[in-house]
């Protein structure tokens, strides 16, 4: 028996809180640690098999998270470390945001629907079950980085398991299509399809096709995997999200391998196995990098474009130190997204903050703790939009966005500007924005020394509703 006076201290969750998402990540620490202590988690009075999960950095800070699945209703989480415990209560409540979410797992015409991988169980039905994993996971993280922000646990909805949607393409023609080109494809089956019954769902969809033929020239960059890959999307925007499968040999099944997914520093066999984790060749690097991708990807469908930092940035390949507390950073090369080259765009003038200095002090300790996170304008986005913020009892059908060319002036009726964006066309990395968190306004002029030629427009208001519109 421990002689020593512990204490656990839960730093992201407290007694009675609700989350509208079941798979949840808690955050504390232990203070005063002792050589043969353990932390131990029950839920309900029964060991939690997660536990073996817990992750600490060292033995100074004694930090930990651990990931855990709430039943509906009230759950009583006990954390226990020698002869010392803490209780809390932690209540689940479905969402009854009618915005939601639909994950599909696309089979082509002429294929079985198996994934690729390197092992035999890749079929239909555990393909489906590490893609429902994987969105709660990402679900999650949406939940935390906006909590993290004090925004609240704002998240998407997600209004269904995964459903198997046999595409009328032909598998031997979509392996001569691009990405795009199966984007346009796929989004415009499901809008004619069944599935959608109103614009009020949107759709995050994974080609079962991928098909990666190897490489034997041992030129493993990433230009030439790519050219080595059929089938294989990572495009988001307007109603659908789309990814191929190259990777899904990478992803966890179940909530217990989650942690040890992200900790697996397997070599990938890139003659045989598509690699898409920025360079570090590991199975744990290509899970961390490809949920990173769907995190990015989803930001899309809600509205996001590009920024030059954070996660519709640069930076969504360190998703693992979210959930493991994993302290050595991997010295990643310099992504370019969008098209734009983020070392370049550091340079430019990308925002105009108009936040107090709390905002920007949670910013800041979000961005060193981590690396995961999303910029200032792209957090007040999701705060405010619709499938983050429904509200029944707020009456939007009055409330009209525009925007005056001769004036320059943003109006709102009968609702109160949040954010205004200038965004590239072509790639649509942000320029400048202004956001109105704490000064309610409903028209703002933009600045006539402002050149608005090959420029995107892009408002939100208090109720969620958007304008975009190309100047």
């Amino acid at each position: 028996m421990c002689d020593l006076l512990h204490s656990i201290e839960l730093v992201n969750v407290s007694d009675n809180d609700k989350f509208l998402h079941s798979l949840i990540l808690l955050k504390g620490v232990i203070i005063n640690r002792c050589e043969t202590g353990q932390l131990k988690v029950r839920v309900d009075n029964v060991d939690w098999p997660a536990s073996s999960s817990v992750r600490f950095i060292n033995d100074k800070k004694g930090q930990f998270r651990l990931l855990i699945n709430l039943k509906e209703g009230k759950n009583h989480v006990t954390l226990v470390y020698c002869e010392h415990e803490v209780a809390v209560n932690i209540c689940f409540e479905r969402s009854a945001c009618p915005y939601t979410i639909i994950p599909l797992y696309i089979i082509c015409q002429g294929h079985d629907g198996s994934y690729q991988s390197d092992t035999v169980n890749n079929d239909i039905q555990n393909a489906c079950r590490k893609i429902n994993l994987g969105i709660k996971l990402v679900q999650s993280l949406y939940a935390e980085k906006l909590f993290e922000r004090g925004f609240g646990r704002k998240t998407f909805t997600v209004g269904s398991d995964c459903i198997p949607f046999y595409s009328s393409l032909a598998v031997d023609e979509s392996r001569l299509m691009t990405d795009q080109e199966l984007w346009n494809y796929f989004s415009k089956e499901i809008i004619e399809s069944e599935l959608l019954k109103s614009e009020k769902q949107k759709f995050i969809a994974f080609i079962s096709s991928t098909f990666y033929e190897g490489i034997s020239n041992n030129d493993f960059s990433y230009e030439n995997i790519k050219r080595h890959t059929t089938g294989h999307a990572a495009l988001g925007g307007g109603g659908l999200a789309l990814f191929g499968t190259g990777c899904l040999y990478t992803w966890p099944s179940s909530l217990p391998e989650i942690v040890p997914a992200f900790l697996n520093k397997k070599k990938i066999n890139r003659a045989s196995l598509m690699d898409d984790s920025n360079h570090r060749h590991t199975y744990g690097g290509c899970y961390a990098t490809t949920i990173g991708s769907v995190c990015h990807e989803l930001g899309h469908i809600f509205d996001l474009g590009h920024t030059k930092d954070g996660i519709m940035g640069s930076e969504f390949d360190h998703v693992n130190r979210v959930f493991t507390l994993v302290t050595n950073t991997e010295a990643l090369p310099d992504r370019i997204v969008g098209q734009t080259n983020i070392k370049e765009s550091m340079n430019r003038k990308l925002t105009a903050i108009k936040r107090p200095g709390e905002f920007l002090r949670k910013y800041q300790q979000q961005k060193e703790s981590d690396v995961t996170y999303f910029a200032d304008n792209c957090a007040i986005i999701l705060q405010h939009h619709k499938w983050f913020s429904f509200n029944p009892c707020i009456n939007i059908c009055d409330t009209k966005l525009s925007f005056n060319f001769i004036t320059r002036f943003v109006t709102s009726i009968n609702s109160f500007l949040k954010l205004i964006e200038l965004r590239e066309r072509k790639y649509g990395m942000l320029k400048i924005y202004w956001s109105f968190m704490d000064s309610p306004t409903n028209s703002f002029q933009i600045m006539t020394d402002i050149d608005l030629s090959e420029l995107t427009l892009f408002v939100i208001d208090h109720v969620g509703n958007i304008l975009k519109q190309d100047l």
